[in-house]
Parts: structure tokens; sequence; C-alpha cells
């Protein structure tokens, strides 16, 4: 709460206003999520390397609150150190199934109340789910697989900012500001016009249409065991930025 600069507030308890705040925060996709994908015989999908496990490893804060396995975050670090060979069966295993282990798809949900808002609707609410670090390390070596593509020229429009490697709002904030300089260059009589639109859609993290991500991740050639419904159930986080272009 302190990086969140808002005071400690007591979570939502009572079961029905918890049961509504869940339903509205993560609503239920009644779509046809994804289409069946049957890789092609003889598909080869390359095995997690050492170089990969570590740096997802890398990526894993010792002091970060652990999932529901309660497995602290450095006790997991020292496993992979000790025995990486064990983990990277595992996760290639998971890669070339197109699993995604079911128990690492649980959450350990925390409600946080927005500053100012009113504690009986359901919006005012900001959720912290924490996952297992397990889990995560396979979510991250996806994701940099991902990258590949999502990164390439010509994949995204090079003014989509969020969720992309290397960018931030600070990035973002500094292209709105240079259009807005090159308008009102120059003599007064001259100067062009510049409007600013902003547009804010409400949940709309959690509200993406799979399909619109899967046709997506097809038009920039993604590999298809990248495309499995249990790799993008759990990453819609970190390829979210492709639904954006």
């Amino acid at each position: 709460m302190s990086r969140l600069r808002g005071p400690r507030a007591t979570p939502p308890r009572e079961p029905s206003l918890v049961r509504r705040t869940v339903a509205t925060l993560f609503p239920t996709v009644t779509e046809a999520l994804i289409r069946p994908l049957a890789g092609p015989a003889g598909a080869e999908v390359p095995d997690v390397s050492l170089e990969e496990l570590r740096g997802a490893c890398t990526r894993i804060r010792d002091g970060a609150a652990p999932g529901p396995d309660g497995v602290p975050n450095r006790a997991l670090k020292l496993a992979v150190a000790v025995r990486p060979d064990a983990f990277l069966r595992v996760y290639s295993a998971c890669l070339s199934g197109g699993v995604f282990p079911s128990p690492w798809k649980r959450q350990r949900l925390v409600l946080l109340l927005k500053l100012g808002k009113l504690p009986d609707a359901p919006p005012s609410y900001r959720p912290l789910c924490m996952l297992d670090t397990a889990g995560k390390i396979l979510e991250t070596i996806i994701c940099r697989r991902l990258e590949v593509y999502t990164e390439a020229p010509a994949s995204m429009s090079d003014r989509q900012h969020g969720f992309r490697r290397g960018r931030s709002t600070i990035d973002a904030i500094e292209s709105v500001t240079t259009v807005a300089r090159e308008a009102v260059r120059g003599a007064i009589g001259s100067r062009k016009y510049c409007a600013v639109f902003t547009l804010d859609v409400r949940n709309a993290f959690n509200s993406a249409r799979w399909n619109n991500i899967l046709t997506a991740l097809e038009r920039i050639r993604t590999p298809e065991y990248l495309r499995r419904e249990d790799h993008l159930q759990l990453l819609s986080s970190q390829s979210a930025g492709i639904r954006h272009r």
C-alpha cells in the first residue's frame, strides 16, 4: 500500500459483495474462447534452454509475496540453481505438450479499495492476483518467445507503447508532447491545431476477446505451440499489446 500511496484498508468480507466484486473484475467470457489447435505432425517445439530458465529467474524478486503454494521465491530460485536439469525437463514438457499445469493457474486474490471510492461498489476495488512462482517462470519463458514475433519489424504500430519491452508511459507522453510542440511551432499565423482525445475502457484488460488476440498472433506468424489455449489464458497480460494495434 505504501507503493500505491494509499491508506491501509480492510478488504471486503461480506460474501455477496466479494462475489459481485470478483464477477465484475473478472467477467465470464461466453464466446468460443479459442479455436482448437492441432499442431502439424512432427512439428518441433524447441526445448527450454538454460539461458531462458536463468533469464526468467532473474525477473523474480526474492521478497515478493508467494502464490497459493506458499513457497518463497528465494527457495524456488535456489532449487532452480541446484537442479536446473529437473526444471528444464518440466518446462520443456509443458511447451511440447501445450499444457499449463492447472495448479499454477490458481491465484491468491487480494482486493484493495481505491482511494476515495465507495466500499460497497465492486468497481471500487483494485485486484492483486498472486500466482505460484513456478508458474510465473513458465509464463516468462513463453512471453519471451512471443516477444520475438510481437517485437519484430511491422508486427505492431510504432505508436503502441503499452506492454512493449523497453517502452513506458514516459515514452508515450513524450510522443504526445512532441506532436504538440511541432503543431505550435512557428509564427502565430502558420501554427497548426493540436487536439488530444483520451478513451478509458472500463475493465478492458480482463474483457479482451481471445479470438481477436489469436487472430493477431496468427497475422504475425507466431508458432502454433505458442497459441495454444492453455498458454494464452495465462499470458493475456504479457501479450495484451498486440490487441491494441
